[in-house]
């Protein structure tokens, strides 16, 4: 039978203790050889000063930066085993940059009930509560949550966190529009990543109170966003928010996610993954509407199952959920060893294989796999120290690698994908929404089941399979993906995308994706948007435009390339019936002329966003950056022509002509 124990055994007292820190560390030390550990009702307060302090690295944060290799971790449950934590009305309470929950080299782990929050976000929420004009030029009264804090500087805002109590200096500090911003339609539920003028222009600020300012500006002319919400941040993402680290057996219950800094949950090379009706929400009545800095939850180099379950997650900057595996860059081979490289700069510094680990090894440029086998020995990082860092990257294989394989692996021309680390996937009854990017992307080659959920407002394809060689270097392909019973609303950018980064002319990478008895209202013509997968087969659907829909009410398109397989069979007579669209792609060859905005007409209906994530776009920088989204106003069409001629810059493949699939729009049509 578990031990019973009671953190204020431990010398917290709730209401009185200021820093939880020292007592919820002396619980989890008794409790590490299995235990129940009840969290009473209060708030737990855990400061950078006195959490625990470990080099880790974390995939898709800041990969190996020095500057950010050592981690603060607020409540850390490390080498436990047979644990539950009950903490029905407990608040964890996070003080500046920090992780607020780790649970590292542990098994069967239960948190359930904890609700967790960051005293001053680092995300700064700014509505525009009234706009208007006067004599002397235009006008914004903006307002902030009571938690945010600011001061004055001239005609700058600075964006402050609370004093550290230690040296009285603060966490963090910004000033007007920091690095990123996003906008949220409260009318609409639309976040789209936006350029934030709020600060463009200033000829004087008045500080109202705590939560008011009032922004004069030098032009004339009356601000257009009243009732818009801007997001505010910074770009680097020094902390993963929770981490689940080298674990297996971890369930997290009934939980309620108020904030998360920096890249939300990560799993990382573990076992065994539940969230169970977990809510990512910021609290209701604060003017708050971000409830992460970044993704929600992702899950990186996992194995066994990931059940995602009656979940809301409402209010990140990035993806809701994304479930990948890495690609490593085969950089030289030598009979039965294989060298290898991290290639993307925020992934990189923990060990990709394990002995015992099945490998795939496949063409970068094709992803077409060429040859199976299995890790006797690797070399490598620790994830736990950056002496480790320097050690060569390498592993021995249980047999030598064929000539051919060999040839390429020399060459350049391969990247290696542990096969082993692939989970099964379940996300049901998951409700999204005010998400700016994607609800979910998943890649893995064992089954993936994504049903009974609601997706709302989706910025983005509400559902993306990706997986390249060559950006992000996240791996590998699909084989069953089963997309069952949902709810799609105000659909603007598809329910689906497949864009797997690999040539036009490639073999497909993902194989089948099956998609039935869901119901979908199209606010754009966009369906779905396919390449580089065999076949999509879509049954019994209800498809119909969205109240207000402003297309021309033509028929709903599938864009699938010419080796996707597809087959549509109506789910009814008062369902809309798609037309499927052949593309022609093409990738940028030398002295293709930069900033280029149609071809042959069809610019404007998409470009192949290839993963594009917080990252990505914070660096572009530039117009077509900014024209997504720009006010609620701007037309999803023109911000996907922006998307077009931006990646043309960028040597991606561009959409430079389609033509019906007149077979495959036939077989549409039929029963």
């Amino acid at each position: 039978m578990a031990v019973a124990l009671d953190v204020r055994d431990f010398g917290f007292q709730p209401g009185v203790t200021a820093d939880a820190g020292p007592s919820l560390r002396s619980a989890l030390q008794a409790a590490r050889g299995g235990a129940r550990l009840e969290l009473v009702a209060a708030d737990y307060h855990v400061w950078p000063e006195t959490s625990v302090h470990r080099e880790l690295f974390v995939s898709n944060t800041v990969g190996t930066d020095p500057r950010f290799a050592t981690k603060s971790l607020g409540l850390v449950l490390d080498g436990v085993e047979d644990l539950v934590v009950t903490a029905p009305g407990a608040r964890l309470v996070v003080h500046g940059r920090q992780t607020a929950l780790a649970v590292i080299d542990s098994r069967r782990v239960v948190v359930d009930g904890l609700e967790i929050d960051w005293a001053v976000p680092t995300v700064v929420d700014v509505t525009v509560a009234e706009a208007g004009a006067g004599a002397d030029g235009g006008w914004r009264l903006l307002t902030v949550p009571a938690c945010t804090r600011f001061r004055v500087d001239g005609t700058d805002v600075v964006w402050l966190s609370e004093r550290s109590p230690s040296t009285g200096e603060h966490y963090w500090s910004g000033r007007n529009a920091l690095a990123y911003s996003q906008t949220c339609d409260l009318a609409t539920g639309r976040v789209r990543r936006a350029r934030c003028p709020l600060f463009d222009d200033v000829a004087r600020i008045e500080v109202i109170d705590d939560r008011t300012m009032r922004v004069s500006y030098l032009t004339s002319s009356v601000p257009e966003d009243r009732g818009l919400v801007y997001q505010l941040r910074e770009t680097d993402r020094d902390h993963p928010g929770m981490l689940v680290l080298d674990s297996a057996e971890v369930a997290m219950r009934r939980m309620r996610i108020r904030y998360l800094h920096g890249f939300g949950i990560v799993a990382q090379n573990g076992r065994d993954l539940t969230l169970d009706r977990v809510v990512f929400r910021p609290p209701e009545g604060t003017g708050r509407v971000t409830a992460g800095f970044a993704d929600f939850v992702q899950c990186s180099g996992m194995q066994g199952r990931v059940d995602i379950r009656d979940c809301e997650f409402d209010g990140p900057h990035d993806d809701a959920i994304n479930i990948h595996g890495t690609y490593l860059a085969v950089t030289d081979a030598d009979g039965n060893a294989i060298d290898l490289a991290y290639m993307h700069d925020e992934t990189a510094g923990f060990p990709p294989f394990a002995p015992g680990d099945e490998i795939e090894l496949v063409e970068r440029r094709t992803l077409r796999p060429v040859h199976a086998t299995t890790v006797a020995a690797a070399t490598g990082p620790t994830g736990r120290d950056s002496a480790s860092l320097a050690a060569p990257m390498r592993a021995r294989l249980v047999d030598a690698l064929p000539a051919a394989v060999l040839a390429q692996a020399r060459a350049g021309e391969l990247a290696a994908e542990n096969t082993t680390r692939t989970p099964e996937v379940t996300i049901d009854g998951c409700r999204f929404r005010r998400i700016p990017t994607r609800a979910i992307l998943v890649t893995t080659r064992r089954p993936v089941r994504i049903q009974g959920c609601r997706f709302e407002s989706i910025a983005m394809p509400c559902i993306q399979i990706a997986a390249d060689a060559t950006g992000w270097w996240e791996s590998g392909p699909v084989r069953d993906v089963r997309v069952e019973g949902n709810t799609f609303r105000d659909v603007v950018s598809g329910v689906l995308e497949v864009a797997p980064g690999v040539a036009s002319d490639a073999p497909p990478v993902h194989d089948a994706v099956r998609f039935e008895h869901n119901d979908v209202e199209l606010a754009e013509a966009l369906l779905a948007d396919m390449r580089g997968l065999r076949s999509f087969v879509a049954r019994d659907n209800a498809v119909r435009w969205s109240t207000g829909a402003t297309v021309s009410r033509e028929a709903p398109v599938i864009r699938a390339a010419a080796a996707v397989h597809v087959e549509w069979r109506a789910g009814g007579a008062s369902s809309l019936h798609p037309v499927v669209r052949r593309p022609s792609w093409v990738t940028r060859p030398p002295g293709f002329p930069p900033g280029l905005r149609e071809a042959h007409g069809l610019l404007q209906a998409r470009a192949v966003v290839e993963h594009l994530v917080a990252a990505d776009v914070a660096r572009a920088g530039d117009a077509a950056t900014q024209h997504r989204g720009q006010g609620a106003a701007r037309d999803d069409g023109d911000a996907h022509a922006a998307y077009a001629a931006d990646l043309v810059d960028r040597g991606e493949h561009v959409l430079v002509g389609e033509h019906d699939d007149r077979a495959a729009e036939a077989h549409a049509g039929g029963a």
